[in-house]
């Protein structure tokens, strides 16, 4: 079993990062009261706004995986971005990770420092438990290629084939 820490479910505070903006942004555990506001926040997402790699629904990411170390941002007691994650065990020939399932951030809230902060306190709980931090994404998103090569992350090992079996017809 593996440590999501005591202070796993307290707050972390810190400002919204917009000059000028004092509002006090939370990071805190998911519960699932949490979800319905999740699943909005996802909805905003469709269309041109949705990551390429995540195109599952976070209601559906939640209630298939149940991934026990997901985080939500909390503005002024509105549900304004997420993490949804979960330490696993050896995939793919890999060591124990922390694995990132999806972030989501409302569209108006993007580009403040809201995903950066969910994916920081994600970073700290697995290294507490002392195991690297993972996520699959899409070779041709270049949004959040940019966004985890910005936040430290590294090109890995892993790399997927794909043989063709059903007919297009």
């Amino acid at each position: 079993m593996y440590n999501y820490g005591e202070d796993a479910g307290k707050w972390k505070r810190g400002r919204l990062g917009v000059a000028g903006d004092e509002r006090e942004i939370k990071i805190r555990r998911m519960t699932e009261e949490d979800i319905p506001q999740v699943k909005a926040i996802d909805e905003l997402l469709a269309g041109p706004e949705r990551a390429l790699s995540w195109q599952v629904g976070a209601d559906i990411e939640v209630a298939v995986y149940r991934p026990a170390l997901s985080f939500v941002a909390e503005l002024e007691g509105d549900i304004v971005g997420f993490v949804l994650g979960d330490i696993r065990g050896a995939e793919y020939g890999k060591d124990v990770s922390g694995w990132i399932d999806m972030v989501g951030v409302a569209p108006r809230y993007q580009h403040m420092g809201v995903g950066r902060r969910l994916v920081e306190t994600f970073c700290g709980m697995c290294q507490q438990n002392k195991v690297n931090v993972e996520v699959v994404i899409r070779e041709n998103d270049e949004l959040l290629k940019g966004f985890f090569t910005s936040m430290g992350f590294r090109r890995g090992d892993l790399i997927n084939f794909v043989k063709e079996c059903a007919s297009t017809e």
